[in-house]
């Protein structure tokens, strides 16, 4: 089966290179085609299919850890927290790769700041954890609207970019982001035993001989890691993390073993086609933001979520 889905990504990535305002017939190919081609869209595919698999993963981890079927990037407020950095980054003029330390860093600190305050005698309280991040959003969103206001000369760069979107695309950065998952992605499938334990009660786990309080930092560590370099390359592009973690368990079940593997290929899958979809809803050349495409779909899954199981959150 990972066969199988490794394939239809491949698939479904060569698709999407020859999708766009200018679409290209592979078998009559001219120069300017391969230009285009090679030196924008298959960069751009690639470096979509590296920010999915990121986004999934990382909704992934934040689910099992936290314990809360709606927990990721966006509704536990670490995006928007990772966002704050990298606008003040922007607009205080600071860029290259320190946009990205910029963004981890006040990512890391509303991430903390939300798992202290969910905490209830030592155990994590799911709907004090989403209300925690609704407040992070809510406060993170009004320093951006502040910097915005303030910033009037980098306004442009500032709303383009909280969109989110893959438009920026070097060598470089999808070296750095191969690189980056690659490593995290090692480091949970050869921790995917004891992540399995870490989904029972702590006193289980810990009698079982795991670490929680080490396993369940790191795990938040390296998640906020993808998600800043992610939210600082691409912008806000939420609920991919949402929508992920419930397709893998849903058709492979939760074994982390394999949910690892399946939420950064489907991450990869469905950010690859909410992109190649966003280059061409709108007719004329101009390209739809992917982060507009991703907020809607992730917004219907989350009024899904909140419909067929709100008993279920609200008791438990």
């Amino acid at each position: 089966m990972k066969i199988i889905c490794l394939a239809c990504l491949v698939i479904l990535s060569l698709i999407a290179t020859l999708v766009g305002p200018h679409w290209i017939n592979p078998f009559h190919m001219s120069g300017l085609d391969g230009d285009i081609l090679t030196q924008l869209r298959v960069p751009r595919v690639l470096f979509a299919a590296v920010i999915g698999a990121m986004l999934g993963i990382s909704g992934s981890i934040y689910q099992l850890t936290l314990k809360n079927p709606l927990a990721d990037s966006f509704t536990t407020g670490a995006a928007s927290s990772s966002a704050l950095g990298a606008v003040l980054a922007i607009s205080l003029g600071v860029g290259g790769y320190w946009i990205p330390v910029c963004a981890f860093a006040t990512g890391m600190t509303g991430l903390l700041l939300v798992y202290r305050l969910s905490q209830t005698q030592g155990r994590i309280n799911p709907i004090t954890m989403i209300l925690a991040g609704v407040v992070m959003n809510i406060i993170a969103s009004a320093i951006i609207s502040f910097s915005k206001y303030y910033f009037e000369d980098s306004l442009n760069a500032i709303v383009y970019w909280l969109m989110g979107g893959i438009f920026l695309v070097t060598w470089d950065r999808l070296l750095l982001c191969v690189l980056l998952f690659g490593v995290i992605y090692l480091y949970l499938q050869r921790r995917s035993m004891e992540l399995n334990i870490l989904a029972l009660d702590e006193q289980s786990a810990q009698s079982l001989g795991v670490d929680v309080k080490k396993l369940r930092s790191t795990s938040f560590i390296l998640s906020t890691l993808l998600v800043s370099v992610a939210v600082s390359f691409s912008g806000i592009i939420g609920f991919v993390g949402l929508i992920v973690p419930h397709i893998s368990r849903s058709l492979f079940g939760s074994d982390m073993r394999h949910n690892i593997f399946y939420s950064s290929v489907l991450g990869s899958g469905l950010l690859v086609l909410s992109d190649a979809f966003s280059r061409v809803v709108i007719p004329g050349g101009a390209e739809l933001p992917v982060g507009i495409v991703t907020a809607v779909l992730g917004g219907m899954f989350f009024f899904y979520l909140l419909q067929s199981r709100r008993e279920h959150f609200w008791n438990g």
